[in-house]
């Protein structure tokens, strides 16, 4: 039976004070509009996706939504559930568009009429960065944006090489008529001979009847299989705009002499231009925590209403076949940790905000990295387990696991590839302290089943030694910069990903220490059984000499009693993401799979 009591403990503690956020636009996703005949084929997700964007665009309250940081993350993550489509298309019209224009030191002339065009709905964005030779390669864009003085200054915008073609940006005509684009294009702004680095343009690209402006070669990029998104390559031949188009939250402006006012600093001078990609890499954390805890929902309400013919006789539900739910159940610990990371970062994000500090500093920056890493690889392992225990079922559309897989794999793309950002993060790790010592390990305890805090201390202990061994193999490496970096990179990236491990299992173990001892003991299981888990797959990094697991029993042994200790709590872990009713809506909603299967069979 489901206690209620835990689902609420287990809620509260992954989401805190934005639960409630959750369950307010649950319930706006539940409402008609988002409804879908799951056996009829959508022929235009992306359009869809649109329209209902333009739909709810009224009753958004974006300007509120992109200005409060937990509310963006969560519109981010319940928006993919219902519709991955949708969410994709949500991080660049609410965050990087909308909160790059309200960024502006100056919102007059053009930049209030995108901005109001954008509320409205008659126009929609694109953010235009990354280039055909320069990914997360943001330092050497080549788009130049040429001051010229000329009828009251403006600017040139160019490509100046092929290299230069700006890639995948959503710069195409949207999929629905009557809608104009702009694009918030950046470019190497040039004054004379002299460049002054990567700035934001205002550029309108296409009119409401899908006619694209004088010196703009657009042309949509081939099919994105699983995640409709209008991503083209569009190509700059002397685009003019006007002087009030240099976009900047500093006041940058080009007075009447030709000079440079209040440019943006130059340390770091890309990252601060392009200072919504570090809200939408932390937005697309929680997309990919999002569609975790989504699909796994989904495996588990399939599971519920299926059986399957026992080896002893008769037929067995597939909910107690310890083979079918013992994946599912690491799945959903792997969710949970991964929800635990994401809420880190979210309360280190808000805390510089509050503190109006530097948002664009290497300890925020890194912290959000490392959990889009932790994120997005949990969301690629749990949609891969989900897919296989689904069966033929995982395959199809309607139960949304291609399209929940096709967004991460979007997502570990976007806002900078997860891959990258993580090694550039534990490459700054490597010019810190060493904190490891002996005494981390030996003075910890045995870890057994009952000792969840003995298994997070050394999880803490695993990521003090890993980073260890990378500044020690760092050091006594030779040749330059980048020579030593190739010989250790897989070791701090090692490390780096231990760490935010063990950064999640913290505060999880934390928060639960907190819980009555119902939920808390389940909680603490869930714990142990992700720090086995972790032993299991990467305990060969600590060979030789690394802190080892005391452990008075084998691993194997530890894992199985933990999956039954598990087993009669997993409806109620997952219902804890409260994604029972509203946003989420499969074949599986009830327990009337066959019937419906059947009806459509007759109705068909």
């Amino acid at each position: 039976m489901v206690s209620q009591e835990n689902v609420d403990s287990f809620a509260d503690l992954l989401f805190g004070s934005r639960r409630a956020a959750a369950q307010r636009y649950n319930k706006l996703f539940g409402e008609e509009g988002f409804d879908q005949d799951w056996w009829a084929a959508t022929k235009d997700p992306g359009a869809r996706a649109y329209e209902r964007y333009l739909r709810m665009l009224p009753s958004l309250s974006a300007v509120e939504t992109v200005s409060d940081l937990r509310e963006c993350l969560t519109l981010h993550e319940q928006s993919t559930v219902v519709d991955p489509h949708l969410g994709a298309l949500l991080t660049v019209q609410v965050n990087l568009v909308l909160g790059t224009l309200l960024e502006q030191h100056s919102r007059t002339g053009e930049v209030d009429t995108a901005l109001t065009e954008l509320l409205a709905g008659r126009a929609v964005g694109a953010y235009v960065l990354t280039e055909v030779g320069h990914g997360s390669d943001l330092n050497n864009l080549e788009t130049t944006a040429v001051y010229d003085p000329a009828d009251g200054g403006g600017f040139v915008l160019n490509t100046p090489t092929d290299s230069a073609i700006k890639f995948m940006p959503t710069t195409a005509a949207p999929p629905v008529e009557g809608i104009a684009r702009f694009g918030i294009v950046f470019a190497r702004l040039i004054i004379g001979d002299t460049a002054h680095g990567v700035y934001p343009f205002l550029v309108w690209m296409c009119d409401a009847d899908g006619q694209v402006r004088p010196g703009l070669t657009i042309r949509r990029m081939p099919e994105k299989p699983g995640l409709g998104m209008d991503n083209a390559m569009t190509r700059f031949d002397n685009v003019r705009v006007s002087r009030e188009c240099l976009l900047s939250h500093t006041g940058t402006r080009i007075d009447d002499n030709g000079e440079l006012i209040s440019p943006i600093p130059r340390d770091n001078q890309v990252w601060r231009a392009i200072s919504r990609v570090r809200v939408g890499r932390l937005c697309i954390s929680g997309m990919a925590a999002a569609v975790s805890r989504a699909a796994v929902s989904i495996a588990v309400r399939q599971s519920a209403q299926r059986d399957i013919a026992s080896m002893s006789g008769g037929r067995v539900p597939l909910m107690q076949v310890p083979a079918h739910y013992a994946p599912l159940l690491e799945a959903v610990v792997d969710t949970y940790l991964a929800t635990s990371a994401v809420e880190i970062a979210v309360d280190g994000f808000a805390d510089v905000i509050d503190a109006a500090d530097d948002e664009q500093g290497p300890a925020l920056t890194d912290l959000v990295s490392l959990t889009k890493y932790f994120a997005t690889s949990t969301a690629l392992r749990v949609c891969g387990e989900v897919r296989d225990r689904l069966g033929a079922q995982g395959v199809f559309a309607h139960n949304k696991i291609v399209e929940y897989r096709a967004l991460r794999d979007a997502a570990a793309t976007a806002e900078g590839d997860s891959y990258v950002i993580a090694l550039l993060a534990g490459y700054r790790r490597l010019f810190g302290p060493d904190q490891w010592t002996q005494e981390c390990w030996d003075e910890l305890e045995p870890c057994d089943l009952d000792t969840p805090d003995s298994w997070v201390k050394w999880m803490g202990a695993r990521a003090l030694f890993l980073q260890h061994r990378a500044l020690e193999a760092y050091a006594n490496t030779t040749g330059d910069r980048q020579a030593r970096w190739d010989r250790v990179y897989d070791l701090a990236l090692a490390a780096a990903d231990a760490h935010t491990a063990h950064r999640a299992a913290q505060r999880l173990a934390e928060r639960a220490a907190e819980l009555p001892s119902g939920p808390r003991r389940v909680m603490e299981n869930v714990l142990t059984l992700f720090a086995v888990r972790q032993f299991l797959a990467h305990g060969a990094d600590l060979l030789p000499d690394g802190p080892l697991p005391k452990t008075r029993e084998p691993l194997r042994d530890m894992r199985v009693q933990l999956h039954e200790m598990l087993a009669p709590h997993l409806t109620e872990l997952v219902g804890a993401f409260e994604l029972e009713t509203g946003s989420l809506r499969t074949v599986y909603n009830s327990d009337s799979y066959i019937e419906q299967c059947a009806t459509a069979l007759r109705l068909g």
